[in-house]
């Protein structure tokens, strides 16, 4: 189910270096992104991949262009503010998981509601139990990150990304370092949340379809070459 833009990006561009020497990672990228939407961003090394999820998630700013997400213009957002929003609006999967290593399942997921504030106080351990049975790993609450399998450490960090009920999850490679059968697994969660409402962008080097995706983005040399 496909509803209201959620995304709009307007002529992005990100530059690095000085003049004599600028690199254009990304060069006036447009793009509309609705919330429900199941989108594989895709390309090469050096394609733009990297730069355009960080315009999606406020981790980085345009050099020119706007970033409006959720009715928000994102990169003019001081980083106070803009680190309360992205725990509001987005959840993020690492490829590498991130999980803090001295913290088990539970209080990684239960840390990210703290830090909100959205999720009651009273609420946040039933909800987290409730996240941890969604992706499959209650058995694993009170365990540390370095005890379970890479597939476990995946699944255990996007119940984190889903802590605080954001309506945008963004994936960087999430299934680049797992097995086949554990790739299924992801991918079947994934699917699960779009099919909730949610919006998910995955960013990959991987072949995909559109039996995978509703929507695959190509990024070659810092521009959208295909949009199908």
């Amino acid at each position: 189910m496909i509803f209201s833009n959620l995304i709009n990006l307007e002529k992005v561009s990100r530059s690095f270096g000085p003049a004599s020497s600028r690199f254009d990672a990304l060069k006036e990228i447009d793009l509309i992104i609705k919330q429900g939407e199941y989108i594989a961003i895709v390309g090469k090394s050096g394609s733009g991949k990297s730069t355009l999820l960080n315009m999606l998630t406020g981790i980085d700013h345009p050099s020119s262009g706007s970033v409006t997400i959720n009715g928000t213009v994102v990169h003019t957002l001081n980083e106070s503010s803009l680190a309360t929003w992205r725990g509001k609006n987005i959840g993020i999967v690492f490829q590498f998981f991130q999980l803090i290593p001295t913290l088990t399942i539970i209080e990684n997921i239960l840390m990210a509601m703290d830090f909100v504030g959205v999720i009651p106080q009273k609420d946040r351990k039933k909800r987290a139990e409730a996240l941890l049975t969604q992706t499959g790993i209650l058995s694993q609450a009170n365990k540390f990150p370095s005890t379970l399998s890479g597939g476990e450490q995946q699944r255990a960090a996007i119940a984190r990304a889903l802590a605080n009920d954001p309506p945008i999850i963004v994936a960087d490679e999430p299934t680049g370092n797992l097995d086949s059968k554990t790739t299924e697994v992801i991918k079947s969660l994934f699917s699960g949340l779009v099919k909730a409402g949610k919006t998910v962008i995955v960013v990959t080097h991987e072949q995909v379809s559109r039996t995978e995706f509703g929507r695959i983005i190509t990024l070659k040399d810092g521009r959208v070459v295909e949009d199908k």
